[in-house]
């Protein structure tokens, strides 16, 4: 009797532990996972934790039997392989989930039903399926507990750099795994702890995801357990994982050994012989530039204790270098209509102070002169552990500079050609002086002005924020003063190719001011926002009373570019911008909206139905994140991209780029936009990226055929109390959106430290002026040659968003040699 009551006791307590395994807990989640923390950027719709662990779980809960089940072996097994796979993996370390005790290590299921089922050639496996269409579908596991009962066995975080799970799909809707991890003192679920990875949903074999925890905070300690939120959101019921394996690997030799076989390279370019052959015959084109004599300039005074020399305007010389590339000259390339600015660096073994530095217009032997200013370098210290420039103030009349021993000190030194500047040589000489007056060192810089000039109106538009509230606050200007800040602060962007979302004189679209209408007649301003942007409510009264002002002139409605929603996360915003397509198709005709994206999800369990093509109605200008033409081949080969569309969705609807090329081939436009993140290898605009790369930015956005480029804010001043916004702007975060970075939505600086009313130009502004300029270079070889010839040019320095060359001398050969063929070629076609 006593056996049989037992066994009965057993019984129940395994049907309870089923019963909780298989309904749902109705957690919320607050992580925001799968969002950047960008104040433009919205929290998409998947599960939330509000980082205080997974009310009434404890990972650790101690298991009933801690007897070790003789019938599991540790890893997997080379026999449980499914047909298709033709090599076993080696055996890694972790633990199998072959187990008829499964479930009881399952606990708080959400939206989900979980159970161990037998599957044939695997044995037993969690089966994980949605009950319902939900956001936030989990479970968690206690793996500590479960590797315990059934190895006798703990794991050490810091051991494992790698979690790979083995998995199988059925309908799921979404292609992202969300793994929150317990260990050490983390015993649930904590928003700070959780990283994603991608998995292929349009496959019904056996695959392996891999979750890179190198460097992930909390990663530390005895590895208590996961919790599987194995979609990002469902859109249905009856989206289903298999979980065969939950494995470790120490290294990423054994990581890929287990997860990854040898497939062709998908980033691989294949060339034309014709097209190249013709690239190199142009690359040849002789460069008519005089050669410059590079001896160093005795001064009057001369100190051999001060060095000078010069470098290119996309490098970065950190303080602590005090290394000369040894060119003592230098000559900048140019264009009529176009800015260029060089380096110029001094270094001292003793130090300096009360120095000067001029510098004299830059001038032709026939007398014409070229705009010249002189700016210096504003530091920052503890950038990655150095001290870099990032605002670059002008050099006021009489000012001094003092240079510490041993550290090097820049300055700029910045032409800018008219539309009307003769070409040919121009020569300008910069003196330093000691206190006393003494010009102790002096150097010889050049220009050299190509025959052909610059558009005022850019190929590629542009779109920034530019904060009315940062500007009045940090210059504490309270009383107002007609908009005359908010002014200056906008032409300096425009003088540097960028525009603003709002125009000067702007009035939510009623056009009260007159002379709001220099802006709009302004070639330079390519677009804007015809009722202020991100307006959530615009009434029929506004939309039409801009309407009608602007359509005076075509020229005016085609700059007009409506931001309405933010990045849309979940289907309240989809429908609110399809609601906002409907009110501009009766009252704005012909308008353009764009509403930028940075996540995706299907919303239909048939694939069939994402963010985008949610929207194609209302949208047409596609305003999106580089890291959408990534296809699932590419993150496959190389996982240190960014994915974010699905194989079921590439499968059903086709790759991004077949998609977003038909828009555009419809008459859509395509624009790109970077915040902190993506980051490495996709690039940004960050303080502590290479200069080069923000060059290569605009490369590529040419090379993808974009029309646009926005950045979310050019002074997002944090804090404005602290010194104005003249600071480096960190910003880090652990979580599974980690980021550590300078600089984010910061190109503008306040003037009020400097004396200006107005703006202080950053470096990085200078490189996106300079990149919009390459853009055009571009645009002008592709109308002279065709994109073809124009692809493989640019292909010398990029062929996609993760494979480009940063050697700093190859891409200056490679656009003086543009500037070259551009030059001999419109030269040519006028004889």
């Amino acid at each position: 009797m006593k056996k049989h009551l037992a066994l009965w006791l057993t019984l129940l307590a395994i049907i309870a532990v089923l019963v909780a395994c298989t309904t749902g807990g109705g957690e919320t989640d607050t992580t925001g996972a799968g969002t950047d923390a960008d104040p433009t950027e919205t929290t998409a719709p998947v599960g939330t934790d509000g980082g205080e662990g997974t009310p009434g779980v404890d990972a650790t809960t101690s298991d009933p039997d801690d007897t070790a089940d003789p019938d599991v072996t540790t890893g997997a097994t080379s026999d449980s392989t499914t047909p298709e796979e033709t090599t076993a993996p080696p055996k890694p370390d972790g633990v199998k989930l072959d187990s008829d005790k499964l479930t009881r290590f399952l606990l708080s299921a959400n939206a989900l039903d979980c159970s161990s089922v037998e599957v044939e050639g695997e044995g037993m496996v969690l089966k994980l399926t949605s009950k319902e269409q939900s956001n936030d579908p989990h479970v968690n596991f206690n793996f500590k507990n479960y590797a315990k009962s059934t190895q006798k066995k703990s794991y050490k975080a810091e051991d494992y750099p790698y979690v790979i799970l083995r998995v199988k799909t059925e309908n799921c809707s979404s292609a992202r795994f969300e793994l929150f991890y317990f260990a050490g003192e983390i015993q649930g679920a904590d928003g700070r702890y959780v990283t994603q990875a991608s998995f292929n949903n349009a496959s019904d074999k056996w695959q392996y995801i891999v979750f890179d925890m190198r460097d992930l905070a909390g990663w530390t300690g005895e590895i208590n357990g996961f919790r599987f939120d194995y979609q990002l959101a469902t859109a249905g019921a009856g989206e289903t994982m298999y979980i065969s394996d939950v494995l470790l690997a120490k290294t990423e030799e054994e990581m890929r050994a287990i997860a990854f076989s040898d497939a062709d390279n998908p980033f691989e370019v294949v060339t034309d012989p014709v097209v190249e052959g013709k690239v190199e015959e142009l690359l040849a084109t002789p460069d008519k530039a005089p050669a410059l004599d590079n001896s160093k300039q005795d001064a009057p005074a001369e100190d051999a204790d001060l060095d000078l020399w010069f470098n290119h305007a996309y490098t970065k010389t950190p303080a602590e270098d005090i290394t000369s590339t040894g060119w003592y000259t230098y000559m900048l390339r140019m264009a009529k209509n176009e800015s260029e600015g060089v380096h110029m660096l001094l270094a001292s073994k003793n130090g300096h102070n009360g120095l000067t530095v001029e510098v004299t217009d830059f001038a032709s032997a026939s007398g014409a002169t070229l705009k010249t200013e002189l700016m210096y370098g504003y530091y920052f210290e503890g950038v990655d552990g150095k001290t870099v420039v990032d605002p670059i103030p002008w050099v006021h009349d009489g000012q001094t500079f003092d240079l510490a021993a041993g550290r090097s000190y820049m300055y700029i030194i910045k032409a800018t050609t008219a539309i009307d500047s003769p070409a040919g040589a121009y020569t300008a000489t910069v003196t330093v002086k000691n206190s006393e007056g003494q010009v102790i060192k002096t150097a010889t810089v050049s220009a050299y002005v190509w025959d052909f000039a610059l558009p005022e109106a850019t190929t590629l538009k542009t779109q920034m924020d530019l904060s009315w509230y940062n500007i009045y606050v940090a210059h504490e200007c309270y009383e107002g003063d007609g908009g005359l800040l908010y002014k200056n602060y906008y032409d300096l962007l425009l003088n540097n190719r960028v525009c603003a979302y709002n125009l000067p004189y702007s009035d939510e679209g009623y056009y009260k001011d007159s002379r709001i209408v220099d802006y709009l007649n302004n070639p330079r301003v390519t677009a804007f926002n015809p009722i202020d942007w991100k307006n959530h409510n615009p009434s029929d009264n506004n939309i039409t009373a801009a309407y009608n002002f602007l359509s005076q002139k075509p020229e005016w409605l085609a700059k007009s570019y409506f931001y309405l929603v933010d990045e849309p996360g979940n289907l309240d915003q989809l429908n609110q911008i399809n609601a906002f397509g409907e009110q501009l198709k009766r009252l704005f005709p012909g308008y353009k909206m764009m509403a930028p994206e940075h996540i995706n999800y299907a919303w239909n369990t048939e694939n069939t139905l994402d963010n985008f093509n949610y929207v194609k109605d209302a949208i047409n200008v596609w305003c999106y994140k580089p890291y959408f033409h990534t296809t699932y081949e590419q993150f496959r080969y190389d996982q240190s991209l960014t994915y974010w569309m699905t194989p079921l969705l590439e499968k059903n609807l086709g790759t991004f780029s077949e998609r977003i090329y038909a828009e555009q081939a419809e008459g859509d436009e395509l624009w790109w936009y970077v915040t902190r993140r993506p980051e490495q290898p996709e690039i940004t605009l960050l303080m502590d990226t290479e200069s080069i790369r923000h060059r290569i930015l605009f490369w590529q956005h040419k090379l993808y055929n974009v029309d646009g480029f926005l950045y979310y804010l050019v002074n997002d001043w944090y804090e404005i109390g602290e010194n104005n916004g003249l600071n480096k702007k960190y910003e880090h975060n652990d979580g599974m959106d980690a980021y550590d970075c300078y600089g984010n939505g910061v190109l503008l600086y306040c003037g009020q430290d400097f004396d200006v009313y107005g703006a202080v130009e950053s470096i990085r502004l200078e490189n996106v002026r300079d990149g919009i300029e390459d853009y055009e270079y571009l645009t002008m070889l592709e109308e002279l040659y065709g994109k073809d010839v124009a692809d493989a040019v640019i292909h010398r320095l990029t062929t996609d968003l993760s494979h480009y060359n940063t050697d700093i001398e190859n891409f200056t050969d490679l656009r003086v040699a543009v500037g070259n063929i551009i030059e001999e070629t419109l030269q040519k076609m006028e004889k």
